[in-house]
């Protein structure tokens, strides 16, 4: 699962009818990100946003025997380190999910927002609780056999990111977790930076969370398709 790890989110940030408003903001409905791999050229594309997610080089592919069945997390990195563009589909329940899987796709990606919106009939503004996006997240990744990526985080205005040291100390955490549990993850790290400070500062914490064990790096929220292309040039020469 990942979690916005930058978010400052307060329980409570608007009323109800204000937070309704949300849905017919512009900036709900389109935008676009960018996931960027600083080793890496390929990229996972959901269908409903055009964003990209890339994988630091520290995964080779799986090659299983006849008969060896693959845990999700091993079928996320044999398509992450195959090369193009992967495209999958949001979802936000155990009947979404479904759908994706039986329409043929790889993977499919939670939506923080969607499943606010399908669970409480609100966006996500603060009014979802942790415990009530993990169990979502546990009945979409029960009702299907294919690789969940799980964002619990959603696209609205006004976000605040909290300051480089503490984040990169929050990847480490979900790294040293994953070593503890024995669990069989991809972390993927997650800066809402490009809107909170500014797109100058995704570059140093993309390579920050890069350094401190992340598999996959999400930029979020760029303002257009020509931003989105220059990040993609710039992540390729390195």
């Amino acid at each position: 699962m990942n979690f916005n790890l930058q978010s400052m989110n307060p329980l409570l940030v608007a009323t109800r009818d204000q937070a309704l408003s949300v849905f017919n903001h512009p900036f709900s409905q389109s935008h676009y990100f960018l996931v960027s791999n600083l080793k890496n050229g390929s990229f996972l594309s959901p269908i409903i946003t055009h964003t990209s997610f890339t994988t630091p080089k520290r995964f080779q592919p799986t090659i299983g025997c006849l008969g060896e069945r693959n845990t999700p997390a091993k079928t996320l990195r044999q398509i992450l380190e195959s090369p193009g563009a992967h495209q999958g589909h949001a979802c936000f329940d155990g009947l979404s999910a479904k759908l994706v899987e039986r329409a043929g796709f790889q993977y499919c990606f939670t939506s923080g927002f969607s499943i606010s919106a399908a669970r409480l009939g609100l966006p996500d503004t603060g009014f979802i609780s942790y415990g009530e996006m993990v169990d979502q997240g546990q009945q979409i990744t029960q009702a299907v056999s294919i690789p969940v990526i799980g964002d619990a985080s959603g696209h609205t205005q006004g976000r605040k990111v909290v300051s480089r040291e503490e984040t990169v100390m929050r990847i480490k955490a979900a790294v040293d977790a994953r070593k503890e549990s024995g669990s069989d993850i991809v972390i993927m790290a997650r800066t809402d930076s490009r809107q909170a400070p500014s797109l100058e500062e995704s570059p140093w914490r993309s390579r920050a969370f890069a350094d401190a064990g992340a598999d996959v790096l999400y930029i979020d929220a760029l303002a257009s398709k020509e931003e989105s292309k220059e990040w993609a040039i710039r992540q390729s020469m390195k």
